[in-house]
């Protein structure tokens, strides 16, 4: 049985979405795993399926993040943490780019490996953090492991691990310029998310590259 309920339209007295002039909108469904509801309300053409049940465009984005996990009442964030639909949507834009750096340093019997969804992780401390992992392995164990990661303490900071190196951390420009106010335009908005994908993705093969030039192998299960 799904953990969602499908919501019944309702009347509401302004548009939601900005220029929109549909009034008839749909409660997002998500609960988080405090049992609070999202009250954001969209119409059919600013909300998104997942199933049968309707969201919210990020609460959208964190179930899908979460996958067969995000079906457990008890996994699912709490309304504001936007960190599961964050990693979520920078893994999906780097994820060709990481799997080719890590195919590329691929030997002979390695191969590589994505972890579909993301996951909730604690370090040493127990503090929590939001995480998508690709993996390059041989038979006796991974060999190198790239993460993707925002934590829970702050959901707008993304890290980029390589093995236990922390190699490239920043807030997304989409993420600044909203909370300083301001409005990007469609074509400077493009330019500076394609500025900083290169920047992690820069980073991480440095370091993919720095590593395999040791020939070393970290340990991987450290946090």
């Amino acid at each position: 049985m799904s953990i969602f309920r499908r919501q019944q339209a309702v009347t509401i007295d302004a548009p939601i979405a900005g220029g929109c002039a549909n009034y008839t909108a749909v409660q997002c469904a998500y609960r988080d795993r405090r049992g609070r509801a999202c009250t954001a309300s969209f119409c059919p053409n600013h909300h998104v399926r997942v199933g049968e049940a309707v969201f919210c465009r990020r609460h959208a984005n964190t179930v899908a993040a979460l996958g067969e996990r995000g079906k457990d009442p008890n996994a699912l964030p709490d309304l504001d943490d936007r960190g599961p639909s964050l990693v979520h949507w920078i893994s999906n834009d780097l994820d060709d780019a990481i799997r080719s750096v890590l195919s590329r340093a691929a030997r002979d019997g390695e191969s590589v490996i994505a972890e579909p969804e993301v996951a909730l992780a604690h370090d040493a401390n127990r503090h929590g953090r939001w995480e998508r992992c690709w993996k390059l392995v041989e038979s006796t164990g991974v060999v190198i492991k790239v993460t993707i990661h925002v934590s829970e303490e702050d959901d707008s900071l993304v890290h980029v691990r390589v093995g236990t190196e922390m190699v490239a951390d920043g807030v997304p420009p989409w993420i600044a310029q909203r909370r300083e106010g301001h409005e990007m335009t469609g074509s400077i908005d493009d330019s500076q998310r394609r500025l900083f994908y290169r920047f992690l993705e820069e980073n991480i093969t440095a370091a993919v590259n720095r590593f395999r030039g040791r020939g070393d192998r970290a340990d991987w299960q450290s946090t």
